[in-house]
């Protein structure tokens, strides 16, 4: 049992839920729990204590990389904002299943100052990740790294990997691997 403030986990509701059910729940629950312990104004965000190296939160390595649709996106644009960033490909089973929780996260979550954001792995193009983007109706912002953002992010060894950024910069939590587990 996890407990924080007012707010309990228990582990054990997510036996016998379906995979999916699973990635919306935790997401759900990751991002909620994060959105209550911040200050929706903007002016400061209260996290736990010590969670990253040597009780510090560390600040999240900023890039800039090609976007989809044109032009170029930063993370240090997004300051001010809870960042949900996610490192994905479009060949990636677990990718394709966390993207529709995603999207609708992004419509609840983004008026509230949630912004997800998600790096593109893939060798190719703009183009795949373009028609990956369609297919499921991406409503955040996509963007294509040659893996040198992605070596940067320290704990990051697989896709999907996801990092909850504060309003600051800061790592604040990281999930490697599916959301799911």
């Amino acid at each position: 049992m996890i407990t924080h403030r007012a707010v309990s986990f228990d582990p054990s509701i997510l036996s016998g839920m379906s995979d999916k059910i699973k990635v919306v729940g935790v997401v759900l629950a990751a991002v909620a729990l994060f959105a209550l312990m911040a200050d929706w104004d903007g002016e400061k965000v209260d996290v736990m204590s010590g969670y990253w190296q040597d009780g510090r939160l560390q600040p999240a390595p900023d890039f800039t990389l090609p976007a989809l649709g044109g032009g170029e996106l930063s993370l240090s644009d997004y300051r001010g904002k809870i960042v949900v960033l996610n490192f994905w490909a479009t060949w990636c089973g677990p990718c394709r299943d966390e993207m529709p929780a995603f999207v609708r996260m992004q419509n609840e979550f983004g008026p509230r100052g949630v912004q997800f954001i998600g790096v593109s792995i893939d060798s190719g193009a703009l183009d795949a990740i373009g028609d990956f983007a369609a297919e499921f109706g991406a409503n955040y912002p996509l963007v294509h790294d040659d893996m040198t953002v992605y070596d940067r992010y320290e704990g990051t060894t697989a896709v999907p990997t996801t990092y909850l950024i504060t309003r600051k910069g800061e790592i604040w939590f990281y999930m490697p691997g599916p959301l799911s587990r």
